[in-house]
């Protein structure tokens, strides 16, 4: 039995989607997918292992001319599950389009949106209702063996609402990128109060950044009071 989960569960997320099961939601309730409350880092996730696997797959990659000005009518890179090879102006950076849908639930007005890249570059999120600069959430580097993207960046960005990704210069005057949004990618996780590794089979948390502490990837631990007790 709890082979065949683990398998159904393996088949889900290969599928390129969350599990739609009765589960805990970190900050449930919230009508905008803002940010998840906490969250510090998207480095060892299932959504950077995710993203890694598009970058890897030649069949995902989709080759992009990026514009050498910050247009509107810049090339569009908003389609899910790909990776895409920028092409950017030789010595100088380059842009292209993203408009977020509604992912989190028909109503949802924000999603947050991983963009990984292959190399520590510049890359600017512009508003185009204002021209005002996206602040990102995150931006660090990744710690991913074999994987060609290194870099993060986080942004909680309207539903519907163009945004210009001005992106390099870059060495080569190529960059790939990966966009993701961080509701496909919730992992699951249960809460280990006694601190053995092992945590309660119920309920289920879902995370798509690096969990708070006291979260494990375990489950199986008939009583979490006692750390001497689990696998059970």
């Amino acid at each position: 039995m709890k082979k065949l989960t683990w398998t159904l569960l393996a088949l889900s997320l290969a599928a390129c989607g969350p599990l739609e099961e009765t589960e805990q939601e970190w900050e449930a309730g919230e009508t905008e997918q803002a940010l998840e409350a906490g969250c510090a880092s998207v480095d060892s996730t299932l959504m950077t292992t995710h993203a890694c696997t598009h970058a890897g797959n030649g069949a995902d990659n989709v080759n992009v001319t990026a514009s050498a000005t910050r247009v509107a009518t810049a090339p569009d890179v908003s389609a899910r599950h790909l990776h895409y090879t920028l092409s950017l102006p030789a010595g100088a950076e380059g842009s292209v389009t993203y408009t977020p849908i509604a992912v989190t639930s028909t109503t949802s007005t924000v999603e947050s949106i991983a963009f990984y890249l292959s190399g520590n570059v510049a890359f600017t999120v512009v508003d185009t209702t204002n021209n005002a600069v996206v602040p990102a959430l995150i931006s660090e580097g990744l710690s991913a063996a074999s994987c060609s993207l290194t870099q993060a960046r986080v942004y909680d960005l309207v539903v519907g609402r163009e945004y210009i990704l001005a992106v390099g210069p870059a060495t080569g005057n190529q960059v790939g990128m990966v966009p993701e949004y961080l509701y496909d990618n919730r992992d699951r996780f249960y809460r280990d109060q006694d601190g053995d590794g092992y945590g309660t089979n119920t309920p289920v948390y879902r995370f798509a950044c690096e969990p708070p502490a006291g979260y494990v990837k375990q489950r199986f631990d008939c009583d979490d009071t006692n750390p001497a007790i689990f696998n059970c």
